[in-house]
């Protein structure tokens, strides 16, 4: 950031308009930086998608970094907690990476894995909720169905959860995190603008059940979808309304999105951008609550899938702030049953592919 800063004159742009932003893992280290430079971030605007400080039970306690370094280690016989630490990271660093990649845990729980952001409160800080962020324009979202992705990875697997799990997963991941961090967005009194991506487009479909899977977005921003199939004009109307609407913030990130319409972030009314709802062009506007209403019923700190409650049936409760989703809940054990077969698309090598880095 600071070399973009003192360089960016040099090749036409302007250091007073830099905006950053990142997708999943990438939505997480942009959060994570305005945190950690909230009194001088250098950045006029952050776009986190599908990723924040409150997402997958981040960031990751110094302990449980520690044990999962220290089982790698043992394993390609560099030592462990109770040897020299200078004498273990010297062996770590003469070892081939096959070997340190398979010298790893296969699977550790985590959505991303068992080497994540970890506490050091300097740059990762253990106690968000209770930090301000960076006084910076936010654009914050996610996609409506984003345990689609992992959903067809387990059926490539021959694991099958029912739907109810995905329910639950999507809010515990994304939804809640989403709301939690616009919440503390306006909260900071930060211009705030909060989105969900509904685009299900075909030739961007990587199985039947995916629906707006996690990434389903990307192409879309970065307009690389596939040229076979082609994509339909629904699909190019909404890239170049997505693209503008990005261009729009990073040129302007207090009033860029005012000028297009959207309405400021405010959890009590309709201010939640609905992006290719029905796979139509431009905002169309509801209350969050609609999408954040069990987020009561979550830890949205916490990967355990035991913590993903069975969503009630009705809601009879006003309109309330996400952020109440910050406390504990009552763990139900969600069923883990057979569900039905998943037709697997042809996009789903790419996502296979972001799952093996993820798992």
């Amino acid at each position: 950031m600071e070399w973009v800063r003192d360089n960016i004159a040099n090749f036409g742009g302007d250091p007073s308009r830099i905006t950053i932003f990142g997708q999943s893992a990438g939505g997480a280290s942009v959060d994570f930086y305005s945190y950690a430079w909230n009194s001088d971030p250098i950045a006029a605007g952050f776009i986190p998608e599908s990723g924040n400080v409150f997402s997958w039970g981040l960031p990751s306690p110094k302990k449980t970094s520690a044990e999962n370094w220290f089982n790698v280690t043992s394993t390609l016989g560099c030592g462990d907690a109770s040897s020299d630490s200078a004498v273990v990271l010297s062996c770590m660093r003469k070892q081939n990476y096959n070997a340190i990649l398979a010298a790893m845990p296969t699977s550790s729980g985590l959505v991303l894995g068992g080497f994540i952001p970890t506490v050091d409160e300097t740059v990762v800080f253990s106690n968000y909720s209770q930090r301000t962020p960076a006084k910076v324009p936010m654009l914050i979202g996610n996609n409506d169905y984003e345990g689609g992705l992992f959903r067809t990875s387990y059926a490539l697997q021959g694991i099958f959860l029912p739907d109810i799990f995905w329910d639950n997963f999507n809010l515990q991941e994304y939804t809640c995190p989403c709301g939690i961090r616009a919440n503390a967005s306006a909260s900071a009194n930060n211009p705030t603008w909060r989105y969900r991506y509904y685009g299900v487009f075909p030739n961007l479909a990587i199985s039947s059940e995916a629906g707006a899977y996690h990434e389903a977005e990307i192409p879309l921003i970065f307009n690389t979808a596939p040229s076979n199939p082609a994509s339909s004009e629904a699909e190019i109307s909404t890239g170049n309304y997505m693209r503008g609407a990005w261009a729009a913030f990073a040129k302007d990130p207090a009033n860029g999105l005012t000028a297009l319409g959207w309405p400021t972030y405010n959890p009590n009314s309709d201010t939640l951008i609905r992006l290719a709802y029905g796979n139509t062009t431009g905002p169309n506007v509801t209350s969050p609550y609609y999408t954040d209403s069990n987020c009561v019923l979550v830890n949205a700190s916490s990967t355990n899938v035991s913590d993903n409650p069975t969503l009630s049936a009705t809601v009879s409760s006003s309109p309330t702030s996400s952020a109440t989703a910050t406390g504990s809940s009552t763990a139900a054990t969600t069923s883990k049953g057979e569900g039905g077969k998943v037709e697997i698309g042809v996009w789903v090598g790419f996502g296979a592919l972001i799952m093996g880095f993820l798992l």
